[in-house]
């Protein structure tokens, strides 16, 4: 069970850095002045991305308490400093993935409030890019660890 919310958590990650790397450059299009505003491409994906990041945090906090119990049974002296670090690791990536969710629904709501067109690709760009870079540096930690 756990290694398959695992590899789900993984795909859907990807598949968000995707998605937020998309809605950036549409953003970035749409502040100079190369596309328009479109209902579907800068809300409704917006809003895809953010249940996918609602998901990931679901995913997240189960496979969190998974790997907690496990951890649990398997300290010992000897590999107390793994565990720690073990430890340590999961709580900056659900940080980093907090913030990432906070600033995808910012991006979001300013997507959806604004009436200017140009504010709406500035707050989707700027909001999205932070997730977009919170993601990829996620990512890339679990890649180094």
């Amino acid at each position: 069970m756990y290694s398959s919310l695992l590899i789900s958590h993984i795909v859907i990650s990807i598949l968000l850095a995707m998605i937020s790397c998309y809605i950036v450059f549409r953003s970035f299009l749409g502040l100079v002045g190369r596309c328009d505003f479109s209902n579907f491409q800068d809300i409704k994906i917006p809003v895809f991305a953010v249940m996918l990041l609602y998901i990931e945090l679901v995913l997240g906090m189960i496979l969190y308490g998974i790997y907690i119990n496990k951890l649990e049974s398997l300290v010992n002296q000897a590999n107390a400093d793994a565990y720690f670090s073990a430890r340590f690791w999961a709580l900056e990536h659900a940080i980093l993935m907090i913030f990432a969710i906070i600033f995808g629904h910012l991006g979001l709501l300013y997507a959806r409030n604004l009436k200017n067109d140009k504010q709406k690709f500035k707050k989707n760009f700027m909001y999205f890019g932070f997730s977009f870079i919170l993601i990829i540096i996620s990512i890339s930690m679990n890649m180094i660890r």
